[in-house]
């Protein structure tokens, strides 16, 4: 297990599980010093996270994980040392909060259309903060009988294809890009989500590059933005992928950053901590930390 891990999310995320006290309290736990929260769109569980760790002796960093697109592909954009009184950045995420609720809703219109049951009020009350997204439709879908011979729900039931992250899965295998129930949501462009963590006062680091963009064209053109670093370290990358995502950033002096993308129930093989940093741990978090502070610095 890592001693840091600058990728997790709490129950601010419309995705996450755990609050952000809790967060922390489990951060204190699993032995990690060093963590960031870095919710969906959202930043309102930062404080407490912030103040919390602070209790309990663990460094906490102030992030955020910004959904965005460049050339059709969906990405995220991890922002570390924000502030999190920053009144662009609170603008914006409250804007996607909002395209992001609009959508939920038609979300749950398209999934019943590829004749799949779910409970509207159960899923609404599951959603908390009125956020619809798959994961929550899943909670719902997966317990109603009628389901289990729907071809789409079949994989994910036990035994299943899908079985080991059914509620993760539903979103990959039915409202994805490309899915039969997908429902695009406009958000901003890679290159405006790191212009917004840089007036944030923060630095930008493209998150988990192997889960997302699979043309290493598109990858490159990526790197070229004025971002700061690659997540290179991933519950979702190997050992080889790891090393030559570190090597790519390596070669465009940028910083590499690793993180569990820890959610809870929704994901639930992958642990606090649980990030591979191979021998880079050391070096790529004082070199991160001296970003932030350096950043920091320039935007007071």
């Amino acid at each position: 297990m890592a001693q840091t891990d600058l990728h997790m999310h709490s129950s601010v995320s419309m995705d996450g599980e755990i609050s952000p006290r809790g967060l922390a309290e489990l951060c204190c736990q699993e032995g990690v010093t060093l963590a960031a929260l870095t919710d969906h769109n959202d930043i309102a569980g930062s404080a407490e996270f912030i103040w919390r760790s602070a209790q309990l002796g663990v460094q906490a960093i102030p992030g955020v994980e910004l959904d965005c697109v460049h050339e059709g592909n969906l990405l995220h954009m991890l922002g570390y040392g924000i502030d999190i009184a920053n009144e662009a950045l609170l603008h914006a995420v409250q804007a996607v909060r909002g395209l992001q609720a609009e959508a939920g809703m038609r979300l749950m219109d398209a999934v019943a259309a590829q004749g799949i049951v779910f409970d509207r009020e159960q899923v609404l009350e599951l959603a908390g903060d009125g956020v619809v997204c798959a994961e929550t439709i899943a909670q719902s879908a997966l317990q109603v009988l009628e389901n289990r011979t729907h071809p789409l729900i079949r994989p994910l039931l036990p035994g299943g294809a899908l079985a080991d992250r059914p509620l993760v899965n539903f979103y990959w295998s039915v409202c994805a890009p490309g899915k039969p129930a997908h429902v695009p949501v406009d958000f901003m462009t890679a290159g405006q989500a790191v212009d917004l963590i840089h007036e944030a006062g923060g630095i930008a680091v493209l998150a988990h590059p192997g889960a997302s963009i699979s043309d290493a064209a598109v990858l490159d053109r990526v790197l070229g933005l004025p971002l700061d670093g690659v997540e290179a370290f991933s519950s979702y990358h190997t050992t080889q992928q790891a090393g030559e995502y570190a090597a790519k950033a390596a070669a465009r002096h940028l910083l590499v950053s690793g993180g569990s993308d820890f959610h809870g129930k929704i994901k639930p093989d992958i642990r606090i901590g649980a990030v591979d940093w191979q021998e880079y741990e050391n070096e790529a978090k004082a070199a991160l930390l001296d970003a932030i502070k350096h950043r920091y610095r320039k935007t007071m």
